[in-house]
């Protein structure tokens, strides 16, 4: 759950009483949070320990444990291997302060992060199962070699997170729209973007990473100002037409369009001839045809305008030859990625 500001503030003050100063040293040299049961018996009687929506999950909500190690020594069934580190499992950390915590190689499952401090974190070669991450700021975290799973990521600050090789799947969630964009920082939203894309990528989740760069490329372009023409002409021809490289779809559409919308243009103006012959009917279904065939640059020669229709047939060809060379270049795209 998110708490209110307020909320936040007296949960993180309840650490700063001479009692919570003296667990967080407890906490540190015991680490009781590894055993519900051992950090129950050490907490015990601290304000809100008790909650009712903490059951029987552990509360470290508010705390400030900045720089600190949470690995501990692991010994392998043999006993000649001993490698470090972080198990962390139903802790509830709403509100804490932790930056430059290291949590590397850690298994971490259903953890709450919410509203959390865990700016320039360590979280190398971790896997993160069921976490939440709402609303924390994860500025200069890094996730190189990182799994994410189930996670929610939704209104975090993420900019300059190192995570060139990080997994993701696709039930760990971004949100609609980053809090960035909301806020109306384009610049640092096509940034996060960006590195979300980067992500997907790396999973082989190509449909979600084509959705990240179309929001990418949608917040690169609020940056202009709407009153530039070049906002407008990477609306028009970015978006609507192709949606920045992510579907052919829109350029099939784009192309029947031109074909429909040129072959009117013939009927009004009568401007077709049969083998150099007059027509005595210009019918909508024969300027199709030539629509067709001179869009995809046949050219069978059956048909032709004449006057100045004429420069209409060769701009449509032009802009056949362009779109079928776009639809080409998206459909190439996604089959060799798969």
């Amino acid at each position: 759950m998110l708490y209110t500001k307020e909320k936040i503030e007296e949960l993180q003050h309840r650490w700063t009483t001479p009692k919570g100063k003296k667990l967080i040293k407890i906490i540190k040299n015991s680490r009781c949070y590894l055993s519900p049961v051992l950090f129950k018996e050490k907490i015990r009687n601290f304000p809100g320990i008790n909650d009712k929506e903490l059951e029987d999950e552990i509360d470290l909500r508010g705390i400030n444990l900045s720089g600190f190690d949470f690995r501990v020594p692991i010994q392998e069934d043999d006993g000649e291997y001993t490698e470090n580190l972080a198990i962390l499992s139903n802790i509830h950390f709403e509100g804490a302060i932790l930056k430059h915590c290291n949590f590397q190689d850690g298994k971490i499952h259903d953890c709450v992060f919410e509203n959390t401090d865990l700016t320039h974190a360590e979280f190398k070669n971790a896997t993160l199962n069921n976490c939440g991450f709402q609303e924390a700021d994860c500025a200069g975290m890094n996730l190189n070699g990182a799994k994410l799973i189930s996670c929610s990521f939704v209104d975090t600050i993420i900019k300059d997170l190192t995570n060139s090789t990080t997994i993701v799947d696709q039930k760990t969630t971004f949100g609609k729209e980053l809090k960035s964009e909301k806020e109306e920082n384009f610049h640092f939203a096509s940034i996060e973007y960006k590195q979300i894309k980067e992500m997907y990528k790396n999973s082989s989740l190509h449909d979600l990473a084509d959705h990240f760069h179309y929001k990418e490329m949608r917040s690169k372009r609020k940056i202009v100002s709407v009153a530039h023409p070049l906002r407008w002409i990477n609306f028009i021809f970015g978006d609507l037409l192709c949606k920045y490289g992510t579907s052919f779809i829109r350029v099939m559409i784009a192309s029947g369009l031109v074909m429909i919308l040129c072959a009117l243009l013939y009927t009004i103006n009568s401007s077709l001839l049969f083998h150099n012959e007059p027509l005595n009917y210009h019918s909508f279904w024969n300027s199709l045809y030539f629509s067709i065939v001179t869009f995809t640059t046949l050219g069978y020669g059956d048909y032709h305008a004449i006057g100045a229709m004429r420069f209409v047939a060769a701009f449509e060809s032009f802009i056949g030859a362009a779109l079928m060379a776009l639809f080409t270049v998206i459909v190439a795209r996604n089959i060799i990625r798969e």
